[in-house]
């Protein structure tokens, strides 16, 4: 993040930074300034070229709840060369990517670890990354921006939906998130494939901003997705958070978080028209990538349909065996996943009363 927003987000919550994490958060101002200096030289090198591209074709978007397979789809969707995702150092580095990627990157591959820090996925520089780490690390208002502060009561609703932004705030979240695909057009062609779960809140702004823009939409069993979210949550915020102890009310919180994530959802969906949004389940995705694929390239209208079987290929080449953890909710957490995701539930096709799917 540049110096700017990041010590605009550090005062805001100066009194709430946990003693134990001061060194972390000093060392990231530290950085600030490295990143405000980078930006400079790639606006100067880079910045009329940046200006004047252009995001042709429309991206495709991956949206849906976290923990419903989206990493998995994106990483399969990157291996198709028609299409280009925005890599980890690029959505870690959105202001100056052109300018440090090979020398940076280069040398920062070595230090990344090899999972991400909330589950057992693999992590890599170069790998598909989601792009609302690059709005957060531009300095627009992002819900990320919760991880750092976990004890904050409001952070996520704060800066998940633009809509409910100030109109100041809004236009650099847009000017962000445009400036940062124009970026991404600047290395070489191929249709851009986002992923972001926030986007779940956005479809109808996203669409506004980038017309004929595609989407896909996952979704899984709210008794595995729900719990795993939990788990997930606490352990980036323990990851990269600069308060040692999350708010005393996120389980339930998180639980109930989908009805923020979904309120514009049917609405934008309905004003898309048809063949512009499919759905994915989780569990048919993973059972049967090819199938997914292709049904998804088809309903779509894709073009390359026959490259799916190599995309699958190459993916299980890559990832190898991945076995995802199996939640097993206590029976208030089910009662309680029950009454707010009902409805979701109902509409995908998961029966609530049975075994998770």
């Amino acid at each position: 993040m540049p110096v700017g927003p990041w010590l605009h987000l550090l005062a805001a919550n100066r009194c709430a930074v946990s003693p134990g994490r001061l060194p972390m958060a000093l060392a990231v101002s530290a950085l600030s300034v490295g990143n405000s200096a980078a930006g400079l030289m790639q606006r100067f090198r880079f910045g009329r070229a940046i200006r004047g591209s252009r995001i042709d074709p429309p991206p495709l978007f991956i949206v849906g709840h976290w923990r419903t397979g989206t990493t998995m789809l994106h990483e399969l969707l990157a291996l198709d060369p028609q299409f280009r995702c925005p890599t980890t150092y690029e959505c870690m580095a959105p202001g100056h990517f052109l300018v440090t990627g090979d020398l940076v990157g280069r040398h920062l591959r070595p230090l990344l670890p090899g999972h991400r820090p909330l589950d057992a996925m693999r992590l890599g520089a170069d790998l598909p990354q989601e792009d609302e780490f690059a709005i957060c690390n531009l300095g627009a208002r992002s819900a990320y921006h919760a991880w750092a502060f976990p004890r904050r009561a409001a952070a996520w609703e704060e800066g998940l939906d633009p809509h409910d932004f100030a109109a100041a705030d809004r236009e650099q979240w847009q000017r962000a998130l445009t400036g940062f695909l124009r970026a991404l057009t600047i290395p070489g062609p191929g249709r851009l494939v986002l992923k972001s779960p926030p986007h779940t809140a956005r479809v109808g702004l996203l669409a506004e901003m980038f017309p004929g823009a595609g989407f896909i939409h996952l979704v899984r069993d709210p008794r595995q997705m729900v719990p795993s979210f939990q788990v997930a949550w606490r352990r980036m915020a323990g990851a990269v958070g600069l308060q040692s102890r999350c708010r005393e009310d996120l389980d339930d919180w998180l639980v109930g978080f989908g009805a923020r994530l979904y309120r514009r959802f049917d609405a934008d969906r309905a004003a898309l028209g048809p063949g512009r949004m499919a759905d994915v389940r989780y569990e048919d995705l993973a059972a049967d990538p090819a199938g997914e694929l292709a049904r998804l390239y088809g309903y779509l209208g894709l073009p390359h349909p026959e490259r799916v079987p190599a995309v699958v290929a190459a993916y299980h080449t890559q990832v190898g065996a991945y076995t995802p953890a199996i939640h097993h909710p206590s029976p208030g957490l089910r009662r309680a996943i029950s009454a707010h995701w009902g409805a979701y539930a109902a509409r995908y096709g998961y029966r609530m009363a049975g075994p998770p799917a």
